[in-house]
């Protein structure tokens, strides 16, 4: 990356929320193969850098024939300054996929690859100027480095999925690696070494060189989504049993019987491997299990309050830092601040977190997007949970956003305050919550941003319109300061 200011990055590309005749439906979600859809009351999340980014599907016919037909939709990439100031917006071209999911940009160098409806997009960090572009197929559902080369993922749920390796200073494919029809189950783990760990349904479990797509090692197991790696490590689980492989060779290094669901769920978190389990009945183990992952040795356990109704509601991690480990129930509706040392909670708050949000845990706070109607950017200090200060976001989709630190600053992708209208890209002083700055993006974001040197790249979005609706606008903002709860 050049020399100079510290820049954000912002791709503008394919949001999938559908547009109703007269009101804006939330954008439906899906799941890939052999994961649970999300619920009322969600099981415990896989980390977004080990599972296959959510299939949103918003393909819609108008109501009547007054709805006429859809405008058409844009895309861009976008380049901010850290101090909010808009540098370049470069547009991209859009297909009307509607099974597009939300694949998060990757840096290369002087290069931001990009996927928009199928097509990889390669664009200059220094102007915005585009270098190339590939058309990888109907759908990418994954990008991932290594050294110079962008392994691609695509139309992993068809007869004709690969896994490609781009050059990223050109979009060259320098290797291709044709994939079972069937697909692939769950998510996908990026080990330390450059290798790719998938579960192929009736293959098992293998690990890929993204340096050369060849097959490191395969083991002949019955696929399982519960995947992912730590370190020079990739762990599996299969019915309730873990088992540790080294990612190079795939040599056992462990296995443990944790006492975990025989449908687990994978979370990295706190240098912890953090399980959960993907579905939820009375005899299923509602206990979140923190396992040491260079082992498999069980560091603690948590034991969510679950009422009579309900006793295998399962806890969702959030995310770690400084002060702690954040995890949320549903019911009953909780935030945790667990030490990630014990696992025992430093205090908890009666509130609601979205399924997908992701505080940001600093040594001092805790700032969240939190409510289900009325959407608050909450900070809440470290020691007692009680809110230091708060601010009003425009829509409810807000609370499925990280929030992300860059140096003092706390930055969270609102909604636009009506269907169409441009989208602003905040920036909090985290101490006071003071609005340092504000960029106004030209369009909805629907894929988390993700932190990289310098800067943020994320994916905005334009809608996809079923007709063309006016939507209320989002209600005034309104800044606060508290000293107590």
């Amino acid at each position: 990356m050049r020399s100079g200011p510290a820049r954000l990055l912002l791709a503008a590309c394919s949001t999938l929320a559908l547009v109703a005749c007269g009101s804006v439906a939330s954008p439906p979600r899906t799941s890939p193969p052999g994961t649970s859809p999300p619920g009322t009351s969600p099981p415990g999340t896989s980390s977004p850098r080990t599972t296959a980014p959510a299939t949103v599907s918003a393909h819609g016919t108008p109501g009547s024939a007054s709805c006429g037909p859809p405008p058409p939709r844009h895309a861009w990439a976008v380049e901010v300054t850290r101090t909010g100031r808009i540098r370049w917006r470069t547009p991209l071209k859009t297909r009307d996929n509607s099974l597009s999911p939300a694949v998060l940009p990757v840096p290369v160098g002087p290069v931001a690859v990009f996927a928009q409806d199928g097509i990889v997009h390669g664009i200059g960090l220094a102007d915005g100027h585009p270098l190339w572009s590939w058309p990888a197929g109907q759908v990418v559902y994954g990008m991932w480095r290594q050294g110079g080369l962008v392994a691609v993922l695509t139309d992993q749920v068809s007869n004709h999925a690969r896994l490609s390796g781009l050059d990223a200073a050109t979009g060259a494919v320098r290797w291709s690696l044709r994939l079972p029809a069937q697909g692939l189950l769950g998510g996908q783990a990026l080990t330390a070494d450059g290798g790719l760990a998938m579960a192929v349904p009736g293959q098992g479990l293998q690990v890929v060189s993204l340096a050369d797509g060849q097959v490191r090692w395969r083991r002949h197991l019955p696929a399982s989504p519960a995947l992912t790696a730590a370190g020079d490590l990739v762990i599996y689980g299969l019915n309730g049993r873990l088992t540790g492989y080294d990612a190079r060779t795939g040599a056992v290094r462990w296995t443990a019987d944790p006492g975990v669901s025989s449908d687990p769920a994978f979370q990295l978190a706190g240098g912890l491997l953090l399980v959960t389990s993907n579905t939820s009945a009375p005899s299923i183990p509602n206990t979140l299990t923190a396992v040491v992952p260079a082992t498999g040795r069980v560091a603690w356990r948590f034991r969510p309050p679950t009422p009579a109704t309900d006793p295998g509601a399962q806890a969702s991690v959030l995310s770690a830092g400084p002060a702690g480990l954040a995890v949320a129930t549903y019911d009953p509706r909780r935030l945790y601040l667990l030490d990630v040392r014990t696992g025992r909670p430093r205090w908890h708050a009666a509130t609601f977190v979205a399924q997908g949000g992701i505080p940001l845990v600093t040594g001092t706070s805790v700032i969240l997007a939190e409510g289900q109607e009325s959407v608050m950017l909450v900070a809440r200090d470290a020691v007692s949970g009680r809110v230091r200060w708060r601010d009003s976001l425009a829509g409810s989709s807000a609370a499925s956003q990280p929030v992300l630190a860059a140096g003092p600053l706390a930055l969270l992708q609102d909604d636009p305050g009506t269907a169409g209208a441009p989208a602003p890209l905040r920036a909090y002083q985290a101490a006071s919550g003071r609005l340092a700055w504000q960029a106004v993006l030209p369009a909805f974001v629907q894929a988390p941003p993700v932190l990289v040197p310098g800067g943020i790249l994320v994916q905005p979005a334009d809608l996809t319109y079923a007709c063309a609706a006016a939507v209320t606008a989002g209600r005034q903002r309104k800044t606060t300061v508290t000293t107590d709860a």
